[in-house]
């Protein structure tokens, strides 16, 4: 095994990787699974550490399980050889229940069927997963509340919607293939649903979004948390917009590209760092 953290970077404790097994599957719509894990390694998982996502580890072809990367002493993590490394990708936790000890992870089903989706596609009971976290940032309080994103950022944005206050007031959009993809997501009363359908146009080709945000009317007298994601030529466009056009400073918007047309997230992450703020 290799160590990848530098000297210095051990101040405070990381979390341990676990390796969870697939309880059971659900077929949210055409486009997403969701995968519900658990198993003993689950116990503890928001103890010491928070956060809305976790890295994933698919196993590699031939792997029942994912050989996973272990903290040293030193409190750093060091990695298999690379013959062995799973592959790592940043997943939204859909569901924690710490009682039940079950953790949902919901999965876009990619046209192109990448590393994470096509394990997923195939995943059924007493399969293995590694995972890492949780960690992250997610939008702050404010008076109003702006979220945006298409399919890949659906589980973030319903998981964000279920922890507002009932008195929240926004407007929430969210771009889909078409009217089977949508799902139930419970707002407050004052915080608007917008599905947005492409229709045939491939995803992160589309200027749904860029367009519904241009359009629509943000109250001035309001502090406002602004949260978008998804393909990240879309996403920096929309932050640019934001800031620029409509005056948010950083505090108020958080952008965070989820994945860019013809890139791998892995290559996406070391070239671009997920376009984040």
């Amino acid at each position: 095994m290799t160590t990848a953290d530098r000297p210095g970077r051990s101040e405070h404790r990381r979390p341990p990787t676990r390796t969870l097994e697939v309880l059971r599957t659900t077929e949210l719509s055409p486009s997403m699974r969701r995968i519900t894990l658990g198993g003993d390694e689950l116990a503890g998982f928001r103890e010491q550490h928070s956060g809305p996502n976790v890295k994933v580890f698919v196993p590699q072809p031939g792997q029942h399980r994912p050989v996973l990367p272990v903290l040293n002493d030193e409190g750093r993590y060091v990695w298999p050889e690379a013959h062995e490394r799973p592959t790592m990708r940043t997943y939204t936790v859909r569901r924690y229940d710490e009682q039940r000890g079950e953790l949902d992870i919901d999965f876009v089903m990619h046209g192109d069927h990448g590393v994470a989706a096509s394990w997923a596609r195939a995943a059924e009971p007493g399969d293995y997963l590694g995972v890492l976290g949780p960690g992250g940032r997610t939008c702050r309080e404010a008076d109003w509340y702006l979220l945006v994103g298409d399919e890949t950022a659906m589980p973030a944005i319903a998981s964000i919607i279920e922890g507002l206050p009932l008195t929240a007031r926004g407007q929430v959009f969210l771009e889909v293939a078409g009217s089977s993809d949508q799902q139930h997501i419970e707002c407050p009363p004052n915080v608007r649903m917008t599905w947005l359908h492409r229709d045939g146009v491939p995803a992160g080709r589309s200027t749904l979004l860029s367009d519904a945000v241009r359009d629509l009317d943000i109250p001035d007298s309001h502090d406002v948390s602004a949260w978008v994601s998804g393909e990240s030529g879309i996403v920096r466009g929309i932050r640019r917009h934001l800031r620029q056009d409509r005056g948010f400073d950083a505090r108020s918007v958080l952008a965070i590209g989820y994945w860019k047309a013809g890139m791998a997230e892995t290559d996406y992450h070391d070239r671009y760092n997920h376009d984040r703020d």
